[in-house]
C-alpha cells in the first residue's frame, strides 16, 4: 500500500513537472533564441615558435563580434610537441601521428560517448577556413537568420539516380507541409523567450544537396557523418542521407535512404514546428555543427528590461553586466572576458577519459563529455544549455525566480492533494 501510495505521487509529480517545463515556442525557434551551439576543441600540434603566418591562421579560427565574443563555436588550443608534457595532449598527438608540422585535430562535442575526430590535417590558411566555414553552411545560416524553420540537408551518396529521387521526395513532401503544419499558439508568459512577433513566425522549409566529393565542403561532410554514431558503418555510409538543421545550426539526427520518406521527413517537422516540450538543450536531441556567426548580433529580444525594479542582491551572477557596476567589478567582468582560451583548453584536456575507457574509431581519440564553455559565454559558469525555466539572459533575475517559485508550488500541491486523497479515511 505504501508503494503504491508513493507511486501516485511519483506520478503526479512527473507529470507537473512536463507540465511545468513546456513552452508554446516552436523548438526551432526556442532553439535559435537561447540554445548556444557546443564547442568543438580544435587542437594545433607545433614545434617551436609559430611564425607570424601560422599565428595569423590560429587568430583566424578564433574570430571576435563586436561584444568581444568568440563567434564560432570553436576552442583552439596551441600545443607545443617539443615543450608539452600533459599526458591527455600526448596522447591526442600520439593517436593523430604526421610529420607534418603544424598539424590541425578537430574533435566533436561529445554525444554519443566520447568525443571524435571529425578532421585532421595540415593547418593552414585553407584548412582553417574549411574547418571554419563553407557555401553550404552560409547558405544554411542565412536561411535560418531570414526566418526559416528548417533547412534540410541532403548529403548524397555518389549514385545519381538514388540521389535525385530522395531529393525529389524530400522537397515534394516539405512542400506538402508547409501548408498542413500550423504553428502552436504561443502563450502569454512565453512571450519573453521571443525576440520577434509571433505573428512573424512562419512554416517555412527549404532543402539544399551537398557532394561528399565537395573539397569545400569535406569538414562539413565529416560533421554530418558523426550526427549519430553508426553513419560511418555499412549500409548507411554508402546511401544518401538527409539531416534537418535547424536553431543556430544544430542537426536534428539522419534520414538514412529508404528512411527519406514522406512519414518521417513529417515526424521530424512536426517536432520541430511543435512547441518546446523540454527547453534544456542537453536532454533534447541533435548535434552542432561548426557554424562562424555572431548569433547573438542577429537575435535580438525585443522587450526591454523592466527599469522600474531595483536590483536583487545576491544575484550578481545572473543576466548581463549592470551599467551601475563600479570600478572594482568592472575590471574583474574585464578580466573574466580576456581570460586567456588555452587556459580554459588545458582545463578541457585534462577531465578527459583515459583511452581504455573508450573505443575509438581508427586515427580517432578521445575526450571527456566536459566542455568548458568558451570566455564570454553567457552560459560559461554553468550548461551551455538553456535553464529549464528558459530564462534568458535579457530577463530579469525575477522572471526566472518566478517561474522556479510557480514550479515549486504546484509540485508541492500535487504532493499535498494526491497524499490527503490516498491517506483519506474511507467510511462503508
Amino acid at each position: 500500500m505504501r508503494l503504491r501510495a508513493i507511486a501516485t505521487v511519483t506520478l503526479i509529480v512527473v507529470a507537473t513537472t512536463s507540465l511545468a517545463i513546456a513552452c508554446s515556442v516552436p523548438v526551432f525557434r526556442y532553439a535559435l533564441e537561447h540554445w548556444r551551439p557546443d564547442p568543438y576543441v580544435v587542437f594545433v600540434f607545433h614545434s617551436g615558435d609559430l611564425t607570424k603566418e601560422q599565428q595569423a591562421v590560429v587568430d583566424l579560427m578564433q574570430p571576435k563580434g563586436a561584444n568581444g565574443n568568440l563567434v564560432a563555436n570553436v576552442l583552439v588550443n596551441v600545443i607545443d610537441v617539443d615543450a608539452d608534457s600533459d599526458p591527455i595532449t600526448l596522447q591526442i598527438r600520439q593517436d593523430h601521428p604526421s610529420d607534418q608540422l603544424p598539424w590541425m585535430v578537430v574533435l566533436s562535442p561529445p554525444k554519443w560517448g566520447p568525443a571524435q575526430t571529425t578532421w585532421q590535417g595540415e593547418f593552414t590558411t585553407n584548412s582553417a577556413a574549411m574547418v571554419l566555414d563553407s557555401p553550404a553552411r552560409a547558405q544554411i545560416s542565412k536561411k535560418l537568420i531570414d526566418g526559416e524553420s528548417v533547412v534540410w540537408v541532403l548529403l548524397e551518396c555518389g549514385r545519381k539516380e538514388e540521389d535525385d529521387h530522395a531529393f525529389d521526395v524530400l522537397t515534394t513532401e516539405l512542400k506538402k507541409l508547409e501548408t498542413k503544419i500550423k504553428l502552436p499558439e504561443i502563450e502569454e508568459e512565453d512571450l519573453g523567450d521571443l525576440s520577434v512577433a509571433p505573428d512573424a513566425l512562419k512554416v517555412v522549409f527549404s532543402a539544399i544537396r551537398i557532394s561528399r566529393d565537395d573539397e569545400k565542403e569535406r569538414a562539413l561532410v565529416e560533421m554530418l557523418l558523426r550526427v549519430e554514431p553508426d553513419l560511418l558503418e555499412e549500409p548507411q555510409v554508402s546511401q544518401p542521407m538527409a539531416f534537418p538543421v535547424f536553431g543556430r545550426g544544430r542537426a536534428l539526427y539522419a534520414l538514412v535512404g529508404k528512411g527519406i520518406a514522406p512519414d518521417v521527413i513529417e515526424e521530424a517537422s512536426v517536432f520541430l514546428t511543435g512547441g518546446c516540450q523540454c527547453t534544456v538543450k542537453a536532454q533534447n536531441p541533435g548535434v552542432d555543427l561548426i557554424m562562424n556567426v555572431d548569433w547573438d548580433k542577429v537575435v535580438i529580444p525585443t522587450e526591454a528590461l523592466d527599469e522600474d525594479l531595483p536590483p536583487l542582491a545576491g544575484f550578481s551572477g545572473f543576466g548581463r553586466p549592470d551599467d551601475g557596476l563600479d570600478a572594482k567589478d568592472s575590471e574583474v567582468a574585464a578580466i573574466a572576458v580576456e581570460e586567456p582560451k588555452n587556459a580554459l583548453l588545458t582545463q578541457t584536456t585534462k577531465a578527459a577519459v583515459s583511452p581504455e575507457n573508450a573505443v575509438p574509431a581508427p586515427g580517432e581519440t578521445v575526450i571527456d563529455e566536459q566542455i568548458i564553455a568558451p570566455p564570454g559565454d553567457a552560459t560559461a559558469s554553468g550548461s551551455t544549455d538553456s535553464d529549464a525555466s528558459h530564462a534568458t539572459a535579457n530577463d530579469p533575475p525575477s522572471a526566472g525566480i518566478g517561474k522556479n517559485v510557480v514550479f515549486v508550488l504546484i509540485c508541492l500541491v500535487a504532493i499535498v492533494v494526491a497524499a490527503t486523497l490516498y491517506f483519506m479515511p474511507r467510511t462503508n
